[in-house]
């Protein structure tokens, strides 16, 4: 274990023998740290936090502070669980849930750029990607290997789907269907995240069939397009997904507002 003489380190908090801390850092007594992590100068990590093995926290971050609710109550006991190989740039801020037994969730391999703000009670899965001063409101639930652009804010209670891309400077306060491109203020959805689905190996047949389903989703109310999409023939993970996110409940509604400005193109090339 490498720590700065000058940081403070709680008797009580439980951290792995390999992890480096660097100089007037301050760890809390209920702070768990995984084998290999590395916490820069000036970090704050307090609360009930478990930070997984591998991750990189550079200066000035904070880490596990109570919410930002003024329903928290202070005898709460809430967590902030972060999981493994996970990249928090400076000043990030992860605060912990509220409600007793409660807890914000960070996956794994993440990368959350300089002064993204995760609140309370959000739950981010694994390989996204957060850019600089992006800020999520509580109960925020993002899906894996979604790209938020830089200056985002987004909505309480707001779903993001899986390899969504929401561009930079939106105002998202509906929830983004997976597989989607969607930028604005307020968001408009520009269709399908194409180059997002083939970098990850998802098929032409596949695509084309969440572009038609996506057609159908910006035309009819989401009782009728449900009914068509699900007659669709084709058994991908990627649609059954596309269509359990279309049905579950959303507390605020979701994005099939289309750009008025640009037409996708019906031509092959474009998947």
């Amino acid at each position: 274990m490498s720590i700065h003489p000058s940081s403070i380190i709680d008797p009580s908090a439980k951290i792995a023998e390999d992890v480096e801390i660097g100089p007037f850092s301050v760890i809390g007594p209920d702070v768990q740290i995984g084998s290999g992590c590395v916490i820069d100068a000036n970090v704050r990590i307090t609360g009930h936090t478990e930070i997984g093995p591998g991750c990189r926290i550079f200066q000035g971050a904070v880490i596990g502070m109570p919410p930002q609710d003024l329903k928290f109550k202070s005898a709460e006991t809430t967590y902030l669980k972060i999981g493994k190989n996970n990249i928090i740039r400076e000043f990030v801020t992860l605060h912990c849930a509220t409600g007793a037994g409660n807890a914000t969730v960070i996956g794994d391999n993440n990368f959350l750029m300089a002064y993204v703000h995760v609140g309370h009670n959000c739950v981010l899965g694994s390989n996204i990607i957060v850019s600089n001063v992006s800020s999520f409101a509580g109960h925020v639930y993002i899906e894996d290997n979604a790209v938020i652009g830089g200056m985002t804010g987004v909505h309480q209670f707001v779903r993001i789907g899986r390899f969504a891309m929401v561009g930079g400077c939106s105002r998202i306060t509906k929830d983004i269907p997976p597989y989607s491109t969607v930028a604005g203020s307020p968001e408009r959805f520009y269709g399908l995240n194409v180059v997002g689905l083939r970098r990850h190996g998802i098929d032409l047949a596949t695509r084309t069939a969440l572009k038609k389903a996506y057609g159908v989703l910006c035309s009819k109310n989401r009782a009728q397009a449900i009914l068509e999409i699900e007659s669709m023939k084709n058994d991908s993970p990627e649609m059954a997904h596309l269509i359990e996110f279309v049905k579950a409940d959303s507390k605020r509604g979701i994005c099939f507002r289309r750009d008025k400005v640009r037409k996708d193109s019906d031509k092959d090339s474009v998947l």
